[in-house]
C-alpha cells in the first residue's frame, strides 16, 4: 500500500527498482556515477517519499562509503543530521521551485568534481524534495562540465531498470511544448557570440555550448521521467523556465562567453530597470463567466477583481545581500588557476573548504525577499489584433512611497478580503521598501547588473507568474540600452489570469556605478517572517481551477509560499 502512495507521489518521475533488496525507491541514476532521488525522509513523511532508512541501506549496499549526498533542501523546508548518512552530506540550500544564487552551480561541481576524481568507484547523490527540478539543475550543472554524457553511461543493472533505454527516448524529444523541438537552443543569448560558442578546451568538431546543454537536459529527462505513452510525448525533468534559464547562463561560463565583467569587476557595474510591461490577452466571457461561478461557490472575493484584471503591478526580490557576496567570494577563491570553472584550484587552503551552509543562518528562514515595487504609471491600452484579438498592454514603472499609496488604495478591497483569510499583504512592509528613483526621464531602479533579481507579477492580490534573471546577460558588450522580452512560456506557473499573458518585455540601462547604489530588501517583520507578499490565496485556487491545471496549481502554490 506504501509503495502505491509512493507512486502517486512520484508522479510522472522513474523510479528503481531493486529485487535483491525488495526495494522500490524515488531514485534513478542519471549516469553511473551520478544519482538523483528524492528527499529521504522520516516518520509521517516516509510513508509518502524515500524512506530514510530504505535509502541509506540501498546506498550502503551498492556503494558502501563511495557516496556523498548533495542536499538542496532548506532546513526550513527539510532536514536531517549530516550523520545519518556517516557525515557525507554537504548542503547547497535553495527554496523549492526557484533557482539558487548562480555562484552555487560552480561551487557545487567543483565540489562533485573534487570528490568523485578521488576513484572511480565514487557516486554522488543529489537531493531536494521531489528530486526533480532543484536537484535535476543541479546534476545537469555538472554533467555540462563532463566529456562523458553523451552517449549515456551503460547502467550497472539493466535487468532492475524500470525505464525503456535512454537511446529510444532520445529521439522521443521530451518537452512540453510540441511545436519545440529540444534540439532548439532553451534560451537564446543576448551575445552575439554565443551562437558559435564551443565549451572549454573544444577543438574543430567539438561540440557548441548550447548541443551541450540540450543533450544535456534530454539525458536528465529520459532518465528521471518515466517514457511516454506510445504516440506521446515525453515530460522536461528540468520544466521550470528559470532553472532552465541558469543553464544556460552556466553554459555561457563554461565556454568563456559570458559577460566579460561578470564576478571580476569590484564594484559589480549597476543597470537601471526603467519600466516592466505586461500584455495580457482580454479574458473570454465563458472564461470569465466560470470565474465568476467558482467564486460563488467558494464566497472569496468580488467581481471587481477580474475585471480589466485590476491593479497590475510587480515585485522586485533578490537573495540575501551578505549570502551572494559571501558565495561569490567563495567562488572566486575556490575557482581553477587555469580558468576551468568547473574545477577548484589547486593551490586552495583548507579554511575554504569549509561549507558555508554547515549552520542553519542563511536558510532557516525565507530565503528571498522584496527590495522594490513597480506599478501602473497610466491607464491600461488595449488594441484589437488578429492572431489574439484583444490585447492589453500595462506598462509598469518604480513606485515611490506616494504612488504605492494610490496603488493601495486601488486595491484596497483586496486587502479586506486577504484580512478576513489572515494572509498578510505585501503592502504591510512598503515603507520599508526604498526605491531609487531619479530625475525626469531617467526614472527606474538601480540594480546590481550581476546580481539575480526575481520579478513577481500580480493583478490586485492574484499572483500571475514570476521569472528570474541576471540582467549582465542580457547586454551585448557595449550595449547601453535593453529591451528584453519573454514570452508567457518562459515564465514560472503563469496560472489562472497569469494564463493570459502574452508577453512580458524588461527595459534596462547601464548606469554610471557611481551614481547610485541599489536600493536595500525589505526589513520589515513580516518580511523577515517570510510575510512580505501576497500567498497563493483562494482567489488563484478558483482562477486555476478554472483551467483545469490542477498538478501545476499545487507547484505554484508551494513556489508561492516558499
Amino acid at each position: 500500500m506504501t509503495d502505491f502512495v509512493r507512486r502517486l507521489v512520484s508522479g510522472d518521475k522513474a523510479r528503481f527498482k531493486d529485487e535483491k533488496l525488495d526495494l522500490e525507491l524515488d531514485l534513478v541514476y542519471i549516469t553511473d556515477r551520478v544519482i538523483v532521488m528524492g528527499y529521504p525522509a522520516s516518520g509521517l513523511e516516509g510513508l509518502y517519499r524515500n524512506k530514510r532508512e530504505d535509502a541509506k541501506r540501498f546506498l550502503d549496499t551498492r556503494h558502501g562509503d563511495n557516496y556523498w549526498v548533495f542536499n538542496f533542501c532548506p532546513v526550513a523546508e527539510n532536514s536531517y543530521p549530516s550523520s545519518v548518512f556517516e557525515g557525507r552530506v554537504s548542503r547547497y540550500p535553495f527554496p523549492d521551485h526557484h533557482v539558487p544564487p548562480l555562484a552555487i552551480l560552480p561551487l557545487a561541481t567543483r565540489e562533485m568534481h573534487s570528490y568523485l576524481d578521488g576513484s572511480r568507484d565514487r557516486v554522488v547523490v543529489l537531493h531536494c524534495k521531489a528530486g526533480k527540478g532543484r536537484s535535476g539543475t543541479m546534476a545537469c550543472s555538472y554533467l555540462m562540465s563532463t566529456d562523458d554524457v553523451i552517449p549515456a553511461a551503460k547502467k550497472k543493472e539493466t535487468e532492475e531498470w524500470t525505464e525503456v533505454e535512454v537511446e529510444a527516448l532520445m529521439s522521443a524529444m521530451p518537452t512540453d511544448d510540441p511545436s519545440v523541438p529540444l534540439t532548439q537552443k532553451a534560451y537564446e543569448s543576448t551575445h552575439p557570440t554565443e551562437n558559435n560558442a564551443t565549451s572549454s578546451g573544444e577543438g574543430e568538431g567539438r561540440r557548441t555550448a548550447s548541443e551541450i546543454l540540450t543533450n544535456v537536459l534530454e539525458l536528465h529527462s529520459s532518465k528521471r521521467m518515466k517514457a511516454p505513452a506510445p504516440g506521446g510525448k515525453g515530460k522536461q525533468g528540468v520544466s521550470i523556465p528559470s532553472q532552465r534559464r541558469w543553464l544556460h547562463y552556466w553554459s555561457l561560463l563554461l565556454s568563456h562567453r559570458a559577460p566579460p565583467h561578470f564576478w571580476v569587476d569590484k564594484p559589480h557595474p549597476k543597470v537601471l530597470i526603467t519600466s516592466i510591461t505586461l500584455r495580457m490577452k482580454e479574458a473570454s466571457t465563458v472564461k470569465y463567466q466560470l470565474i465568476r461561478a467558482t467564486n460563488a461557490i467558494l464566497d472569496r472575493t468580488s467581481e471587481k477583481k477580474f475585471k480589466g484584471k485590476g491593479e497590475v503591478w510587480v515585485s522586485l526580490a533578490r537573495y540575501d545581500d551578505e549570502l551572494a557576496e559571501l558565495l561569490e567570494s567563495r567562488e572566486c577563491h575556490t575557482r581553477d588557476e587555469g580558468g576551468h570553472m568547473e574545477l577548484r584550484s589547486g593551490s586552495m587552503g583548507d579554511d575554504l573548504l569549509t561549507d558555508v551552509f554547515n549552520s542553519t543562518k542563511w536558510d532557516e528562514k525565507k530565503m528571498v525577499r522584496s527590495f522594490a515595487r513597480m506599478g501602473m504609471s497610466a491607464s491600461a491600452q488595449g488594441e484589437d489584433t488578429k492572431d489574439l484579438g484583444k490585447v492589453i498592454t500595462y506598462v509598469t514603472k518604480p513606485l515611490t512611497d506616494e504612488k504605492w499609496v494610490k496603488t493601495k488604495e486601488a486595491i484596497a478591497s483586496d486587502d479586506r478580503e486577504l484580512e478576513s483569510l489572515e494572509i498578510k499583504s505585501e503592502t504591510t512592509s512598503v515603507n520599508d521598501v526604498t526605491t531609487e528613483v531619479f530625475g525626469e526621464g531617467a526614472e527606474g531602479i538601480v540594480v546590481d547588473a550581476n546580481r539575480e533579481l526575481r520579478a513577481k507579477l500580480y493583478a490586485g492580490q492574484i499572483f500571475m507568474g514570476w521569472f528570474w534573471f541576471i540582467p549582465a546577460f542580457h547586454f551585448a558588450e557595449g550595449e547601453g540600452r535593453k529591451k528584453w522580452k519573454l514570452t508567457r512560456k518562459e515564465l514560472d506557473f503563469p496560472l489562472g489570469v497569469g494564463s493570459d499573458i502574452v508577453d512580458v518585455e524588461v527595459e534596462m540601462e547601464r548606469v554610471d556605478e557611481a551614481l547610485s547604489e541599489p536600493p536595500a530588501r525589505v526589513s520589515s517583520i513580516e518580511s523577515r517572517a517570510g510575510k512580505g507578499e501576497p500567498s497563493f490565496n483562494a482567489v488563484n485556487v478558483a482562477h486555476t481551477l478554472a483551467s483545469g491545471d490542477v498538478e501545476n496549481a499545487l507547484e505554484a502554490r508551494q513556489a508561492v509560499e516558499t
